[in-house]
């Protein structure tokens, strides 16, 4: 599904830059505050007296993820469209884990992994000479992953795993702004866009922190 992604990707953007005035090409770095959307589950852990509330779990647990990618922007004069791919990890906070669950326990794994495709309009409102700020929006497909966090109570293994979700492919959507300074051929860009993952559940929401990132 990754490679899939990654294809559909570099197809899109080629196919795509055909009628345009000018193809960019560059990476970009994603800072991003994370919100996983499950359903209200709580669930017994075997041999103890503590539960989990797996809403209340990513809510406090998981947070700042980061990650980056590669883009291709098909300039079309004051429009453009960016075609990106990126990949995104979070991890949890294990003392987190212990605040929730209680300090006699400790976790391992339970890693995160984003990879998404993604195609969007970007509109120049403020087209200086070295300055573009633009309004941003698109779509595209996530694939979402999780790997099982183990859990130990005491120092002993329990047969019992943390696990919310199945891995999944999911549509996505997102807008926002961003600017462009533009140094001859070589454009810096900062942008903030809310991105919505319709995942199995609730939707979740993916709110960058920062993305910067250099366009050739």
């Amino acid at each position: 599904m990754k490679r899939a992604i990654l294809l559909c990707v570099i197809f899109a953007a080629f196919t795509a830059s055909a009628g345009a005035q000018g193809v960019g090409f560059g990476v970009q770095g994603d800072f991003v505050n994370f919100n996983l959307g499950v359903a209200q589950t709580s669930v017994q852990i075997p041999g103890t007296t503590a539960s989990i509330d797996y809403n209340s779990l990513f809510k406090q647990v998981y947070g700042l993820g980061y990650g980056g990618g590669i883009h291709f922007d098909v300039n079309l004069g004051l429009i453009a469209f960016r075609i990106s791919g990126d990949y995104i990890m979070l991890s949890p906070d294990k003392s987190k884990y212990q605040t929730l669950l209680g300090s006699q326990f400790t976790v391992d794994g339970g890693r995160i992994d984003i990879y998404s495709g993604n195609v969007n309009l970007k509109f120049n409102i403020l087209p200086l000479p070295v300055i573009h700020v633009y309004l941003t929006g698109g779509g595209g497909i996530v694939e979402l992953k999780m790997n099982d966090a183990t859990l130990s109570y005491n120092g002993v293994k329990l047969p019992f795993t943390i696990k919310a979700f199945d891995t999944q492919t999911q549509p996505t959507l997102n807008a926002g702004a961003g600017v462009d300074l533009k140094f001859g051929p070589i454009a810096l860009f900062a942008e903030l866009k809310i991105n919505f993952i319709m995942t199995t559940g609730k939707t979740s929401s993916e709110v960058p922190l920062a993305t910067v990132g250099v366009t050739f």
